[in-house]
C-alpha cells in the first residue's frame, strides 16, 4: 500500500466533504424552518436570520476550502488532534502523533474489494493503523529513525514526496521545515512530476519518498530524477511495495483496473518490486542501507501489514 493510499487519502477527504454535506443539509433543514417563521414572525426578524445563516455558511466553506486545499490541514490536525485523542497510556504507541492508545485500528481494506485484493491481506496483521494521524507501521519506523537523527534534519535541505499527515505532524512537532511535494494534493508546497522533477540538480540534501514508486508511469526515469536533485552525499528514504515470491520488479502494462488489482493488490499500482530491490537501487547511483529495526520497541507495531506486500523495509540510500 503506497504512502497516500486510496483510503486514507479518502479518509482525508471525506473528513472535508461531510463538512460541506452537513452545512447543505443544515441549510435545507434552517430554510425551511424560516418558510415557518416567516409566516408567523415580522419580516425583520427573518432577514436577520437569513444573514447569520449566509455568514455562517459562508465560514463553514471557508474552514473547508482550508482544510482540502492548504497546508492549514495540518496545523488544524495537529491542534484539534491534541483534543480528540487525550490517551496518555496504552499498550500501543504512536510516534508520529505522540498518542497512546489500547490497540491500533484494522480499517478493513480487505473488505473494499473495488479497490483492494483482499487474498493479499491475509498474512499480515491488520490492527496496524493509528487512530489518530493514520499511520501504518512503515511512518513510525520512519518517525523513531528521525528521532534519532533530529539534528541531521534540522540543518538539512528536505523534499517530501506524497507526504502523510502522520509524518507532518511529527516534523512540525519538531519543528523541521520540509518543502512538501505531490503531483495532484493540492495541499503541498509543490506541483511535482517524480518523472520529471523541476529542480535543480543536487540541490536537496534528504529526500523522502514512501510508496509513490509503484504508481508512477517509469520507475526507472523516476530513480533517475531522485538521484539528480540530490546532493552528493544526500540521502534518499524510500519505500515501496515488495513482493518476496518475485526475484525483480513486476510490472504489466495494462488498462485494466480489475486487473491490476489482481496482480498488484490496489487499483492503483503499475508493478510490485521484488527481491532485488536493494540492487536496484544501487543500480541508480546510490550506496543502498536500510533502517534498523534492532531496538524498535514493540508498542509502535513495527510488522508487515496491512497488506502482504507493506514490507517494513525502508531503504536509506546516499548518493555516490
Amino acid at each position: 500500500m503506497e504512502g497516500k493510499s486510496r483510503k486514507m487519502r479518502k479518509y482525508d477527504r471525506n473528513a472535508v466533504f461531510n463538512i460541506a454535506v452537513k452545512a447543505l443539509l443544515f441549510a435545507v433543514v434552517f430554510a425551511s424552518a424560516l418558510i415557518i417563521l416567516f409566516l408567523v414572525l415580522n419580516l425583520a426578524f427573518v432577514i436577520s436570520l437569513i444573514v447569520s445563516l449566509v455568514l455562517g455558511l459562508a465560514a463553514v466553506f471557508l474552514f473547508s476550502y482550508l482544510l482540502r486545499y492548504t497546508g492549514f490541514y495540518y496545523s488544524y490536525y495537529a491542534f484539534s488532534s491534541g483534543f480528540l485523542f487525550k490517551q496518555k497510556q496504552g499498550n500501543v504507541y504512536c510516534p508520529c502523533c505522540g498518542k497512546h492508545f489500547d490497540h491500533f485500528e484494522d480499517l478493513r481494506f480487505y473488505d473494499d474489494v473495488k479497490h483492494y485484493n483482499p487474498e493479499m491481506f491475509k498474512k499480515s496483521r491488520q490492527d496496524v493503523i493509528c487512530d489518530c494521524c493514520r499511520s501504518a507501521p512503515r511512518q513510525r519506523i520512519i518517525a523513531k529513525w528521525a528521532e534519532q537523527n533530529v539534528e541531521l534534519l534540522k540543518s538539512s535541505k528536505i523534499l517530501y514526496f506524497a507526504p502523510e499527515l502522520s509524518m507532518m505532524l511529527w516534523f512540525r512537532k519538531h519543528g523541521i521545515k520540509v518543502t512538501t511535494a505531490d503531483l495532484f494534493d493540492k495541499r503541498t508546497d509543490l506541483k511535482l512530476d517524480l518523472t520529471a522533477i523541476d529542480l535543480p540538480d543536487s540541490s536537496e540534501d534528504i529526500v523522502f519518498c514512501n510508496h509513490v514508486l509503484e504508481h508512477v508511469s517509469d520507475y526507472k526515469v523516476a530513480l533517475s530524477e531522485l538521484h539528480r536533485v540530490l546532493k552528493k552525499g544526500g540521502r534518499l528514504i524510500i519505500s515501496f511495495p515488495v513482493n518476496y515470491d518475485f526475484d525483480e520488479v513486476y510490472e504489466e502494462k495494462t488498462g485494466s483496473a480489475k486487473e491490476r488489482i489482481k496482480l498488484f493488490g490496489q487499483d492503483d499500482h503499475l508493478r510490485v518490486f521484488g527481491k532485488n530491490s536493494k540492487k536496484m537501487l544501487e543500480e541508480a547511483g546510490f550506496e543502498v542501507g536500510s533502517i534498523s529495526l534492532e531496538g524498535l520497541p514493540q508498542e509502535i507495531v513495527p510488522v508487515t501489514g496491512p497488506a502482504d506486500y507493506d514490507t517494513n523495509e525502508i531503504f536509506c540510500c546516499v548518493k555516490k
